[in-house]
């Protein structure tokens, strides 16, 4: 079985709502970011957040969901040229990093301790 081949890459996007963003997952052995976002119905995005805009330019507010389904019917119009200084922000803020693998488990403290034989007495007969 082939190892799951995930792409995760920013996309901005503008719905009924507002403007949105977040890492838009898909396969990249079969499939293309342009095709997920013109093609599919349906497709994820994680880590989603809302951008502001005011006098200090864009700014990124995160949900606090780590996953969402987006509709394709539901967004009005996507770009993958994101300004970097939004980009960065919003990576800053990310709970996880997207760049960096995730951490191996750590190794247990120390070797595991056998268990305790536990020894059940019968009764025995007075004659015993």
């Amino acid at each position: 079985m082939l190892p799951k081949a995930t792409r995760k890459e920013p996309v901005l996007f503008q719905t009924s709502t507002g403007l949105l963003m977040g890492l838009v997952c898909y396969h990249h052995g079969m499939e293309t970011l342009s095709f997920v976002l013109e093609k599919r119905e349906f497709f994820d995005l994680e880590w989603p957040a809302l951008v502001a805009i005011d006098a200090q330019g864009w700014h990124p507010i995160p949900l606090m969901l780590e996953h969402v389904v987006m509709q394709r019917t539901n967004i009005i119009w996507y770009t993958t040229a994101i300004p970097e200084p939004l980009i960065k922000q919003y990576r800053e803020r990310l709970p996880i990093k997207p760049d960096t693998p995730p951490k191996p488990p750590s190794p247990p403290k120390g070797p595991p301790k056998p268990p305790k034989e536990k020894i059940v007495l019968f009764p025995r007969s007075k004659n015993d």
